[in-house]
């Protein structure tokens, strides 16, 4: 047998005793280079699992047959289903269209040797610093990258040069037999059992399954926890059993990165934490909030430059609660680690009040998170015969005012109370006539005005607790923070984005943050503040922890003259790093843009402070 590289024509002897096929653009070749690109990539995934395996010298294997064989069949799945999209995406219609010999073969070694390149290359980025390898990483880490890339890909060539010609051989020269199908079909079962236990176990917070979603890249497993519940698949409350066979010394994460320290003569004020879902920062006004705002101007602290740690309600209490960056919340989650605000709170016999209108557990996961040590927790609040959005933040309202009736007087309380109606521009029927629409306005313009009513419910009803708490005389022993989880957008810069987790624009991210602490003077604050300062400042001067904050978050005290030179800043899927002049935003994949303040995409090389991002991503991880 002899294959004729030289020339557009394969002749095999045995077949045709050298007569060439009848042409280029026959069938026959078609099928000849299907059969040979098929058993190719067949190789190629196993050569990208190989390259993978690095990715476990970061990650902890589970101890259990479950965990065991979800982490083995995820991982094979992920790899194989890469080589067959890359196979399906590229080299199949390639080869329908162009069946040339000397385009089909070296354009499929190539790609393969770019892929395993890529895998390599970011299972070592992985490994060192926990995040995955982006074109902003290659930005960052600069020429050594691109040189690393360049020789792996030449290796890499060679070795799949060798692989392409033995698969040549066995398959069509030597007619054996191809696995194509048969790898095909347990890759599909592979995947059906990656995902379907991916989202039993993400509803009842099995670890050993969810703590490995993070590993691998572009590796997304379907969760469903909605489904799960209502149909009677998944009971909510075991969500919240804490690991017995996880210890932190066997979790990457290191959190807080010291044992902390408190001077115990610090005061124990009551602190009450007023969210408000989606309000923006021109939100926050005399208008439209006339009683927080008169409170504020009275006797709070106005923070007029405060931006979230997301544009999504996950990732903004995310980063309220724990004080780092959004991209850790998967492997919080994923430990049910609690942050260490809660954990002094419970170590002080605090009294937990958490009284939210939407559900913990979906979207935010808070009673897997911040909330997972608090006993009894609330999980949602239900309102029989009504699924109004409105009733809820109204019955949230009540029912925080009878738990303080009923609350020892002498135990100091931590409360958590969470409006939601802004999110779906609720009110009552009887603020109706509030709203101001007309023709000329477009859609955003008329979604836009029943916010604007939205936020005057929550005035009110935020300007009750407030009452409250002075008939009560709770000001002057209790701290109170109101402040948001994201803004929301009208498509304000005319680019098409509208809502919240679909830009990292100002208007999405910026947010009002409102003090009243005992003892210090109203005041309106100027400088660029985060929802990352706030534990900080709570840890220290409410708590008093002696730890640099540093130890246990990525913010400074609002009350130091510090500011905020970058922010980091997530979604569900992607995330962004904020300058005060530009935006940098990571999209999954790899790619990134670069965006002003009115979110135009410009041409700009990142700065020096992207560097420092990447490396707060990664502080509070075992090296």
């Amino acid at each position: 047998m002899s294959i004729d590289v030289s020339s557009n024509n394969i002749t095999e002897e045995k077949e045709t005793k050298g007569s060439p096929h009848r042409g280029w653009f026959s069938g026959k070749i078609r099928i000849t280079l299907l059969k040979w690109n098929m058993g190719f990539f067949v190789c190629a995934a196993l050569l990208f699992v190989i390259a993978g395996l690095r990715y476990f010298a970061a990650y902890s294997l589970p101890a259990d047959f479950l965990g065991v064989s979800y982490t083995v069949a995820a991982f094979a799945s992920h790899f194989a289903s890469m080589a067959l999209i890359s196979w399906a995406i590229l080299i199949l219609p390639l080869t329908l269209i162009l069946p040339y010999k000397k385009v089909i073969i070296p354009f499929s070694i190539l790609l393969v040797s770019i892929i395993l390149t890529l895998v390599l290359l970011d299972s070592q980025i992985y490994t060192s610093h926990r995040f995955h390898f982006t074109l902003l990483t290659i930005r960052i880490l600069g020429w050594k990258t691109w040189g690393f890339g360049i020789f792996y890909v030449l290796i890499f060539i060679l070795l799949n040069s060798f692989i392409a010609k033995i698969v040549w051989n066995r398959i069509i020269v030597l007619r054996k037999k191809n696995f194509f199908v048969l790898f095909t079909s347990l890759t599909i079962v592979l995947l059906l059992f990656t995902h379907i236990t991916h989202i039993w176990a993400d509803a009842v917070g099995y670890l050993p399954v969810t703590r490995f979603t993070t590993t691998l890249p572009l590796f997304y497993p379907s969760t469903d926890k909605r489904f799960m519940v209502k149909h009677g698949f998944a009971d909510i409350s075991s969500r919240r059993d804490l690991p017995h066979n996880l210890s932190t010394k066997n979790s990457d994460f290191y959190y807080p990165l010291a044992p902390l320290r408190y001077d115990s003569s610090v005061n124990k004020n009551n602190i009450l934490l007023i969210g408000i879902d989606a309000l923006r920062n021109d939100a926050f006004n005399p208008e439209l909030c006339p009683n927080i705002y008169k409170y504020a101007i009275d006797t709070g602290i106005i923070f007029t430059n405060h931006w979230s740690g997301g544009n999504s309600t996950k990732m903004g209490l995310f980063s309220l609660f724990y004080g780092i960056p959004p991209t850790y919340q998967q492997y919080v989650e994923s430990n049910k680690r609690s942050p260490v605000l809660i954990d002094r709170f419970l170590d002080q016999k605090y009294a937990a009040g958490i009284f939210t209108s939407y559900k913990l557990y979906a979207p935010a996961c808070l009673d897997v998170t911040a909330f997972v040590k608090i006993p009894d927790l609330r999980l949602e609040t239900k309102i029989p015969g009504s699924q109004d959005v409105y009733r809820k933040d109204s019955a949230i309202t009540a029912e925080w005012k009878s738990w303080l009736d009923n609350k020892s007087p002498a135990q100091p309380f931590f409360s958590f109370l969470f409006y939601d109606c802004l999110s779906v521009e609720g009110f009552p029927p009887s603020y109706a006539d509030r709203v101001k629409t007309n023709e000329q306005m477009d859609k955003y313009q008329k979604k836009f005005e029943h916010y604007k009513v939205g936020v005057q419910y929550i005035d009110s009803l935020i300007g009750t607790v407030l009452d409250d708490l002075y008939k009560r005389d709770l000001m002057k022993n209790t701290i109170v923070i109101i402040t948001s989880d994201h803004g929301e957008e009208y498509d304000d810069n005319k680019l098409g984005f509208s809502g919240h987790g679909s830009a990292f624009s100002s208007y999405q991210l910026r947010i009002p943050l409102i003090v009243f602490w005992p003892g210090k003077d109203n005041s309106i604050i100027e400088k660029r503040t985060s929802h990352y300062d706030i534990i900080a400042t709570l840890m220290k001067d409410a708590l008093g922890c002696i730890n640099k904050e540093s130890d246990y978050c990525s913010g400074n005290n609002l009350f130091s003259g510090n500011q905020w030179n970058w922010l980091i800043t997530g979604s569900y899927y992607n995330f962004a790093i904020v300058e005060p002049q530009h935006v940098i935003v990571q999209y999954p994949g790899g790619y990134y843009e670069m965006r002003d303040n009115s979110y135009n995409v410009v041409s700009r090389n990142p700065s020096a402070n992207v560097a420092l991002a990447l490396s707060e991503m990664g502080r509070f991880f075992r090296k």
